[in-house]
């Protein structure tokens, strides 16, 4: 039998195509749903799918701006006495030449392993994400939309169904998006629907600022048409608009559309004509590994 561990707070990192997600929870032992409370996030805002969906390379200024947040993010937690849930690298790292070396060098600055995560182990990790309940759900499909990658995970009965696709917001803005990939995200939804699925639960930044946009808590649900309406609106506007009239951050206003467009396609391809928002993310799943492993 595993003893359980004493530490308080624990943390993790996504270094994502477009920005790196720092967060940090503190365990709430009495909370057996949702044990953990998030302590501080941090967003750094660096598009590291811009160099690779180009170059298929990250580039020297990024790398090093990469090691220098991680190693200030790295002191912060080991002189707060707070765990590591873990650092992920997603579709960018997993797509450049140099990802594994950069990833040798964040490891070696930090001391704390690195892991790459493949499409898959992306898409399966979206399974812890029902802990954030919402109600009246039956059959919900969760899509995290990232800048490189979109996944999908769902549950029918103790049918896993997941899947991973090179179809992000900076990945489609950059023209690197294909036909196949397209068709394939396509075929996936086919199945999806001969599963019934009923409802799409999104995930990640933009779908989140939709929500607040329209004023809509991202619990309750947003009606397909109202989403298309503003979809289409935000598609009309030049990206200073987006900033003027709604406060998007820079790096937010000119990739929201893009992956507005794939929460469409997947509203449209799967039947689905209700969406959610939730707040949930590699970080999260990481935090609830790392519980699970050390805390059962």
């Amino acid at each position: 039998m595993k003893s359980k561990k004493t530490f308080q707070r624990i943390a993790a990192v996504d270094i994502g195509s477009n920005a790196i997600k720092f967060k940090q929870f503190r365990i709430r032992r009495s909370k057996k749903l949702y044990p953990l409370e998030l302590d501080t996030f941090k967003r750094i805002d660096l598009r590291l799918g811009q160099d690779v969906f180009e170059t298929n390379r990250i580039s020297e200024k990024s790398e090093k701006r990469i090691i220098e947040e991680l190693k200030k993010l790295s002191k912060k937690v080991q002189k707060r006495n707070i765990k590591w849930a873990g650092i992920c690298a997603t579709s960018a790292t997993r797509n450049a030449l140099n990802g594994s070396e950069i990833c040798s060098k964040i490891e070696e600055a930090c001391q704390t392993p690195v892991n790459i995560l493949s499409g898959k182990q992306e898409a399966y990790y979206l399974r812890n994400a029902n802990i954030r309940k919402i109600e009246n759900l039956n059959k919900p499909i969760y899509v995290d939309v990232g800048g490189g990658s979109t996944e999908i995970y769902m549950l029918n009965a103790s049918k896993e169904l997941y899947e991973s696709f090179d179809l992000g917001a900076v990945r489609i803005m950059k023209g690197k998006d294909s036909i196949k990939e397209w068709e394939k995200l396509k075929a996936f939804l086919n199945l999806l629907k001969e599963n019934n699925a009923d409802a799409l639960v999104g995930i990640g930044g933009n779908i989140r600022r939709i929500f607040k946009i329209l004023e809509i808590d991202k619990y309750n649900p947003l009606e397909r048409e109202k989403f298309e309406k503003i979809r289409i609106n935000l598609s009309k506007m030049p990206v200073v608009d987006r900033i003027n009239l709604y406060g998007l951050a820079e790096d937010r206003a000119d990739v929201i559309v893009p992956a507005a467009d794939i929460f469409s396609f997947i509203l449209e391809h799967s039947n689905i004509n209700k969406l959610f928002a939730i707040d949930w993310g590699i970080c999260d799943a990481l935090a609830y590994e790392y519980l699970n492993e050390n805390l059962s």
